[in-house]
């Protein structure tokens, strides 16, 4: 029988220690220890809130006014205030792809990388006026699907290929046909 982690009696505000940050009375209260080890993204989400930002302009304290999660693409959307001279700004958060996800190549191992991935598809994409656009929101789209295909955060190349090679078959034949002369991989 495996014993339960003893969790401090403070967690939230433990954490927020940790990590360089003051929780409030309402971090504190209202995220359950027990949440932890089966909803820790959720439980991060309401703690990295109250984690200290500085503000771009002044580089002074923040407080967050709104604060929205957006599940498709794995992200949370926050709207600051600079407590000093009121200026307001929005941030993104989102997971460090490299530092979590393997690639598995053959018989070797690297981070992934979004970016080389953006630019295959934004190479693939160059005959269209909104080659940038496209290509920012077809990698958010190839890497949602390739989350499900993830087994203990390692990917294989050929799934990368193969579903981006998929995705932009549905979005524009030519580009599908460019990127599969540069990843030959593809064809089964």
């Amino acid at each position: 029988m495996t014993k339960e982690p003893e969790w401090p009696s403070s967690f939230a505000n433990f954490c927020c220690q940790k990590l360089g940050g003051i929780a409030t009375p309402v971090a504190a209260n209202h995220i359950s220890p027990q949440l932890i080890p089966t909803y820790p993204l959720a439980f991060f989400i309401a703690i990295c809130q109250y984690v200290d930002m500085v503000c771009i302009y002044c580089s002074n304290e923040t407080k967050v006014v709104n604060s929205r999660p957006q599940k498709r693409l794995n992200r949370v959307w926050r709207r600051r205030t600079c407590m000093t001279c009121g200026t307001t700004f929005t941030s993104s958060e989102s997971v460090d792809l490299s530092g979590s996800i393997t690639v598995r190549d053959l018989s070797r191992l690297q981070p992934f990388q979004r970016d080389k991935l953006f630019m295959s598809i934004h190479d693939s994409l160059k005959h269209r006026k909104t080659a940038l656009s496209d290509a920012t929101g077809l990698t958010d789209t190839v890497i949602s699907k390739l989350y499900p295909l993830m087994r203990d955060a390692l990917l294989d190349k050929a799934d990368i290929i193969k579903t981006t090679s998929d995705v932009l078959r549905r979005f524009d034949k030519a580009a599908a046909t460019m990127y599969d002369a540069f990843h030959p991989s593809t064809r089964n």
